[in-house]
């Protein structure tokens, strides 16, 4: 049989996932920390790790280490984080970190429900942010969007099709100089430090 560990603090969160992951044909194991979960002996030879991370900044980089610790392990189980957060950076921090599903806990027990059970049975699927979090993204960008100028927003849905400042600039009948002006433009509104930060708003 499968084995399922779930790491959270909150006692009626936990009866919550205890009673959806009862329908999943998988062993459940409770921990309030993860201090609890090194001292049970259980090791990483589980299946699924479902594990809270809130505000805490202790908390928050603990689980950030946790979680990369698996990337030495010979066959990582996968990884569901549930949490509070909706600060975009710290939210960008865990995208980045190499986990299997990010739910918030507003999000509707359907949701919830749903995203559970397919995170700790279904093989095959790409890691997947919970719909309450991908609008709290939307939200954070949305001003920004509209102070964007027309030739902005074209310059940027041009890159976004792999072009470089050149092609763009060949495309547009605009010189590579002034393509360059726009992207640093829209870069600046946009909260964007560097092309690599630029790329992965346009892949979102």
């Amino acid at each position: 049989m499968k084995q399922t560990v779930v790491i959270h603090s909150g006692y009626y969160e936990m009866l919550t996932l205890s009673s959806i992951l009862n329908h999943v044909n998988s062993k459940v194991n409770l921990f309030t920390s993860l201090n609890e979960f090194y001292e049970s002996g259980i090791g990483m030879s589980v299946d699924c790790i479902i594990i809270e991370i809130n505000n805490n900044v202790e908390n928050f980089n603990s689980v950030i280490k946790f979680i990369r610790r698996m990337d030495f392990l010979y066959k990582p189980p996968r990884v569901i984080v549930i949490t509070k957060i909706e600060q975009y950076d710290r939210l960008t921090r865990l995208v980045e970190e190499n986990i299997d599903m990010l739910i918030s806990e507003q999000e509707e027990l359907t949701v919830l429900r749903k995203m559970l059970i397919t995170g700790v049975v279904d093989l095959n699927y790409q890691m997947t942010i919970s719909p309450y979090l991908n609008r709290k993204k939307n939200e954070v960008f949305h001003p920004a969007r509209m102070c964007l100028t027309s030739m902005e927003r074209e310059v940027l849905c041009e890159i976004k099709s792999m072009k470089t400042n050149s092609g763009v600039a060949q495309k547009m009948g605009k010189s590579s100089k002034t393509i360059s002006t726009h992207k640093r433009n829209a870069m600046k509104k946009l909260g964007l430090k560097n092309s690599i930060d630029l790329y992965k708003y346009l892949m979102q």
